[in-house]
């Protein structure tokens, strides 16, 4: 486990004075330095909801060690580099995050427009880098909580708990527009037979915050895992893990959108009972009461919860979990689909992380030249899988990275104690209790 200095002490996360010194050092202003490399790397405390947490220094993740809990996919791997600093804001002295987001939280009732639902982002499409769009801040959101990190001890450890818990600490010190994203989201509770009553109370009250008021409509943030996509009277409606009881709605013209910009990631769902498939919408209160959809994205995961685009992704995941490796899916945040993007950097290798490129079926002269200039100007060493061509799919050797083992950097033995959460005190087992009938065949997953 990673060890930080605090005014010339070596503290760890388990010890009994950690949170002593970590009050000590936001009230002081200072910045502990983490000892996952030589020389250290300075890092800060904040504090968020009387809590203090010891958080990275805004881009600088990617300087810590792959086996530290602060590292991150160096910025031109992902499209999370595009949208640091632009769309993504961190403020180290009040620990906030400020996103600036491509869609509304709420409407003017009196506006001449109608509320009219837009289902797809098209995935293609160039989206302004100083703006996180729907499928963006989803995919945010789920890298911060760690879901695309792996490590051969959490096979078995995520179920719907587990991510719903690390999703809402994830948002905790999230803001947009000085509003905290945390008060208008909505992540079903993991179902109890126990609790069914106090859960839907909750929900309802949820309901009771966006009615509404003062001539604006208001609109709420939800993430949930789909259960069904169905058709209704009159369009059509998702059916959500959970909270079965309360469909979300969609307009006919909104249904045909969804099904359309969708359309691959709903044919996995349907065709493979291993893979959830994750919704993140705005959604409002209809005249009825009910929820209906304005804005949507929809994002597939395997049965380890880790997000994949392609058949080709998946197939390097499925591989790189079987072998037991120790990875980071990288996410694509604006970037659009024809651009070049590590699939995943590969911790596990010595000296350094490898990044692993796919290229895809098709792929045209632009992608291999772009690929080729990507992987001239990084400092991580590249490993290439071409679809096009009939060579089985290879991962990189555990024992060395493609850069030579002369390498300056001197890095510890790799370990698995990041993101372990069995050991979290939010985590709980898969539970067997019987469900009662609306929820009968819920998965406790």
């Amino acid at each position: 486990m990673t060890d930080f200095l605090f005014f010339g002490a070596a503290v760890s996360r388990i010890d009994d004075d950690f949170d002593t010194y970590l009050e000590r050092a936001h009230r002081e202003k200072h910045h502990p330095l983490c000892l996952c490399k030589s020389p250290p790397i300075p890092m800060y405390v904040s504090r968020v909801n009387n809590a203090y947490i010891l958080k990275r220094m805004p881009n600088r993740g990617g300087e810590h060690h792959p086996d530290c809990d602060s590292y991150e996919i160096p910025v031109s791997l992902s499209g999370r580099g595009l949208m640091q600093n632009r769309a993504i804001v961190e403020d180290h002295d009040s620990g906030l995050t400020s996103l600036r987001l491509g869609f509304p939280l709420s409407k003017s009732s009196s506006s001449r427009d109608p509320i009219t639902p837009s289902s797809g982002e098209q995935k293609s499409v160039s989206a302004d880098p100083a703006k996180l769009t729907m499928r963006a801040l989803l995919e945010y959101v789920y890298e911060e909580a760690g879901f695309t990190r792996w490590s051969p001890k959490m096979k078995g450890k995520r179920n719907w708990h587990v991510i719903r818990h690390h999703l809402l600490q994830a948002v905790q010190n999230k803001v947009s527009r000085r509003n905290p994203l945390a008060e208008s989201l909505l992540i079903p509770e993991f179902f109890s037979v126990d609790k069914k009553d106090d859960i839907a109370s909750r929900r309802r009250r949820f309901f009771a915050g966006i009615k509404p008021a003062k001539g604006k409509t208001p609109f709420a943030l939800l993430i949930g895992e789909v259960k069904a996509v169905e058709t209704s009277r009159f369009g059509g409606k998702l059916v959500i893990k959970h909270m079965p009881d309360s469909p979300i709605y969609m307009s006919e013209d909104v249904f045909r959108r969804v099904g359309k910009a969708f359309a691959p990631e709903i044919a996995l769902f349907s065709e493979d009972d291993s893979i959830h498939l994750l919704a993140m919408m705005t959604f409002y209160l209809s005249a009825s009461g009910n929820p209906q959809v304005e804005t949507i994205t929809l994002m597939t995961v395997d049965e380890n919860w880790l997000p994949f685009e392609t058949l080709e992704e998946r197939e390097l995941i499925e591989r790189l979990v079987s072998g037991g490796r120790h990875f980071m899916k990288a996410m694509r945040y604006n970037l659009a689909s024809s651009d070049v993007m590590a699939t995943a950097i590969v911790t596990d290798t010595q000296p350094d992380p490898t990044a692993y490129f796919i290229i895809p079926m098709g792929a045209t002269e632009s992608f291999y030249d772009e690929l080729d200039e990507l992987i001239k100007g990084s400092s991580v060493p590249a490993h290439i899988w071409n679809a096009n061509e009939d060579d089985a799919m290879t991962l990189p050797s555990i024992e060395t990275s493609a850069r030579s083992a002369s390498s300056d950097s001197q890095l510890p033995p790799y370990s698995e104690n990041r993101h372990d959460y069995a050991s979290n005190l939010g985590y709980i087992a898969d539970q067997e209790e019987d469900q009662f009938n609306l929820y009968a065949d819920e998965e406790n997953k």
